[in-house]
């Protein structure tokens, strides 16, 4: 087939704006540090670019999650550290007022206290956090106790995601803690008994509130030690975190941005092909005209 003149400038004219659109991407991409803005420079790399953005904002959705969470979770570790303090107190009045020694009086004024110390601990246990009270369950949103220590909220347990599909408990039951749900003593019960027994200037009465207020102290002690858990979990979800949105992070970068010599090579590479692509377009169109003029 003969080459026309026709040809050989069509295929110049080709080669050239090729050139010239390699120069032109390989400028931008040195000029602007990213090597994929829009999703035709690299289909499968801004795949992977939106696939991190995606676990990005999931990281940081259980990472912002674990902070709050583990926020709630050190207030309801103060209450109940409170709350061992209340009872420890009530136990001290049990064992001090079942001595007989004492007199009615001193009984009665013993009941008075725990009269107050009962409302504290109806105060404690509907802590809230913005609204949210830490131990009514999932049936957060008014309080748990009434003033006679009636538990109205629900006996499920909050979740929150720690990990991607991955949930873990981040409240603690009131039921349970002090109701005793499950096996336990109600605390409440005890408190009602033993007043009535303070009253009553009834020593064996008092006295066997012991064994049961001992009961009392191990169901705060086990929300306590199931409140630290619940902390430890979140302080590893937070790090765990932390950590995955820096590798993502850095995965998005590896497909997003330009490496800098690499860029450097390929804005050379690109006008070098340029200068090519001119000097024999050049060339040729130079070698057509003397062989017209010969």
């Amino acid at each position: 087939m003969r080459v026309t003149d026709r040809m050989m400038f069509d295929n110049a004219n080709i080669n050239i704006t090729n050139g010239r659109n390699r120069v032109q991407v390989a400028m931008q991409e040195a000029s602007s540090g990213m090597r994929v803005t829009h999703p035709g420079d690299d289909p499968a790399s801004a795949g992977l670019i939106v696939r991190s953005r995606q676990v990005l904002a999931r990281l940081e959705a259980i990472g912002a999650n674990a902070i709050r969470t583990n926020d709630e979770l050190s207030i309801a570790d103060n209450t109940l550290q409170n709350m061992g303090n209340v009872v420890t107190r009530v136990r001290e009045l049990t064992v001090q007022m079942g001595n007989d020694s004492y007199s009615a009086t001193d009984r009665l004024n013993a009941g008075v206290e725990v009269d107050a110390l009962t409302r504290q601990v109806v105060m404690l246990m509907n802590t809230d956090v913005n609204g949210r009270y830490l131990f009514a369950g999932t049936n957060d949103g008014s309080p748990p106790f009434d003033a006679a220590g009636n538990y109205t909220g629900d006996t499920n347990v909050r979740q929150i995601e720690v990990a991607p599909g991955l949930l873990e408990n981040a409240s603690v039951r009131g039921d349970v803690a002090v109701k005793g749900a499950g096996g336990g003593v109600d605390l409440f019960a005890i408190l009602q008994t033993l007043k009535t027994a303070l009253n009553a200037n009834d020593g064996a009465g008092i006295r066997g509130a012991l064994p049961q207020l001992d009961t009392a102290t191990r169901q705060v002690t086990d929300a306590l030690a199931s409140v630290g858990s619940m902390m430890n979990s979140f302080d590893v979800a937070r790090a765990l975190a932390d950590a995955g949105h820096d590798d993502a992070t850095k995965s998005m970068a590896h497909e997003q941005e330009v490496d800098t010599f690499e860029s450097a090579t390929k804005l050379a590479l690109a006008n070098h092909a340029l200068e090519v692509a001119l000097t024999a377009s050049a060339n040729g169109f130079r070698m057509s005209l003397m062989n017209k003029l010969g």
